[in-house]
């Protein structure tokens, strides 16, 4: 913890402060203290949930805290319970509690002042978002200051359009104001008070117009709880806290020593709500399946990754090793058998935009035109253009699903142009092969294409029972069962692993894929439908091929012109058949 106070030292991108009580979102928080074991796998656990707004460590009252985002008491009681599974029999939650009011206090280095910006109210009848509004507002809390012609064309809107969205969501209170991302430095406090041990009747009113005008406060808050009443300060001494509990003889304190992770404003989580309800309104039976890639959104470490792309890319590429080191080999071969003064690189599924980066970078300087990231998710694209703002190549951002490619690609080029459509991370094994071929065959339709895949490879040495055990993890768990908890499912409610006892997924091989589902327990209403026990819902599926198999799922519509290959990884060059 630094001891010197540094007031207004800006980093990241600014970004809107969003009021979550406008779009149904209540908090909740955990104060625990726990052994270091139970803490790392606490940490280990929630940082994986989708609902986590922020985890802390601390020194005092408590040495870990977490806090919650839920829409109802059923998600709360979801993440309560699973906390608990987790505690050991010298842990204990020493508080919890609803917080019913939350402001923040916006102090910018831009001179505007100190004001306070209402987290969450008091509102009765939330407002209804639709997915537009969303990915606009997932934008905006990554960042603020991205021009609105550039956030107009990623969500393929007018300018005009975009304008009056956000006048909209200002006018209805949803974006509270805007703000810089502030570094302080000193000790930073989280103090709980029971208003009821006020040791006289203005101390409360006194207390609160004090934080209210005092720049060492960063938050003012109201709980459901003993403690009612909450606050955070930053201080240079530990001696200054006194002056603000003296009026109070019941109240406990702890100094927040280490940020494990923030998401203020977790709105990834509802953003694909539509898609979800509309894959089970579309099926019948007793088996639902959920293994459409539409269905998968940025999590908190894509935000993250925008917030920190630099810092994050030593530990992209040693976790991403086996693709990198084959780029090299793809570059060479593509230089050599396509000579063209420049390159359009076309990043289907860019996610955060790294790997095309670094697929660039190996191009050489000034080989590259164009960059295209092509995603599903608004969210996606930024991250990607964040990753590649220091190009001096052109960047355009393609809002698109990947079933339809051929509506934007083969691009139209200029003489001596060349046009490289890379597919890395191995999504192409979240499709049959027939049907992802289906999607990508249009695009080598031009003869100065070049698509390149990688897709992870298993020796034949391999089993089954080696790489289910590798898939049976809680991590996974969390992930594949998302939609399932937005629809309003609770994990309990499915039968457990007879294997893996800690887990409710079951996972298995078919047809040389893995596939993560979840089987009801008992029966179930949601959403206006009956669900028989026992009905199957399919969540993720991942194909785990030798490379034998790639390439023959590849030659069924494609040219194989190379393909590279080390232990874990391949990369095929593909042309026209």
């Amino acid at each position: 913890m630094m001891r010197e106070r540094k007031e207004n030292t800006s980093f990241g991108a600014p970004y809107a402060v969003i009021n979550l009580s406008k779009v149904g979102l209540r908090y909740f928080r955990f104060m625990i203290k726990a052994s270091p074991a139970s803490k790392d796998q606490l940490v280990g656990h929630f940082l994986n949930h989708p609902n986590v707004g922020w985890i802390f460590s601390a020194q005092g009252w408590f040495n870990l805290a977490i806090g919650v985002w839920a829409k109802d008491n059923a998600e709360i009681n979801d993440i309560n319970s699973s906390l608990r599974e987790l505690l050991g029999s010298g842990d204990e939650i020493v508080y919890q509690s609803e917080l019913t009011s939350l402001y923040s206090f916006k102090n910018s280095s831009s001179g505007a002042g100190r004001i306070a910006t209402p987290i969450l109210d008091s509102v009765f009848n939330p407002i209804t978002l639709d997915p537009l509004q969303l990915d606009y507002l997932k934008l905006l809390t990554l960042d603020s200051s991205i021009p609105d012609a550039e956030m107009a064309e990623i969500l393929g809107v007018q300018v005009s359009a975009l304008a009056s969205m956000r006048s909209k969501l200002e006018g209805e209170g949803v974006i509270v104001g805007y703000q810089e991302r502030i570094n302080y430095g000193g000790f930073y406090y989280k103090v709980f008070i029971d208003t009821l041990s006020a040791t006289n009747p203005e101390a409360l009113e006194s207390l609160t117009k004090k934080l209210w005008s005092d720049p060492n406060c960063i938050y003012v808050e109201k709980a459901n709880g003993k403690y009612n009443f909450e606050f955070e300060v930053i201080l240079e001494k530990k001696s200054m806290i006194k002056e603000y509990i003296k009026g109070f003889s019941d109240h406990q304190i702890a100094i927040l020593t280490e940020n494990l992770y923030t998401n203020l404003y977790p709105l990834n989580k509802i953003a694909n709500l539509k898609e979800i309800k509309d894959t089970v309104a579309n099926q019948e039976g007793t088996s639902i399946d959920f293994r459409n890639s539409k269905l998968w959104y940025l999590n908190y470490r894509g935000a993250d990754a925008y917030l920190n792309i630099y810092e994050n890319k030593k530990y992209f590429e040693l976790m991403n090793k086996s693709e990198l080191d084959l780029f090299p080999e793809v570059v060479e071969y593509i230089k050599n058998d396509q000579r063209a003064d420049s390159y359009n690189v076309i990043d289907i599924g860019s996610g955060d935009g790294l790997k095309g980066r670094i697929f660039i970078e190996t191009l050489g300087k000034g080989c590259t035109k164009a960059y295209y990231p092509v995603d599903i998710q608004p969210i996606e694209l930024v991250t990607a253009l964040k990753a590649h703002e220091e190009g001096s190549y052109a960047k355009s951002p393609v809002l698109l699903d990947i079933e339809n490619l051929s509506a934007r690609f083969p691009l139209k080029l200029h003489p001596n142009e060349g046009q490289i459509y890379v597919f890395f991370g191995g999504t192409y094994g979240n499709f049959k092969s027939q049907i992802i071929n289906s999607y990508l065959k249009p695009l080598v339709s031009d003869p100065s294409a070049k698509l390149v895949i990688s897709m992870p490879i298993r020796s034949e040495k391999k089993t089954e029972g080696e790489i289910i055990r590798s898939y049976s993890a809680k991590n996974m768990e969390d992930m594949a069962f998302g939609p399932l908890a937005q629809l309003g499912f609770a994990l309990e409610e499915f039968e457990v692993n007879s294997k893996y006892p800690n887990l409710h997924m079951h996972v298995a091989m078919e047809d040389e894929r893995i596939i993560t589902s979840f089987i009801l327990a008992e029966e179930k209403r949601v959403l206006g439908k009956d669900f028989e026990k026992g009905t199957i819902f399919k969540m993720t599926t991942s194909w785990k091929p030798t490379l034998e198999q790639v390439q023959e799922a590849l030659s069924e519509d494609f040219s194989i012109e190379q393909i590279f290959s080390n232990d874990d990884m391949s990369i095929a060059v593909l042309s026209a058949k």
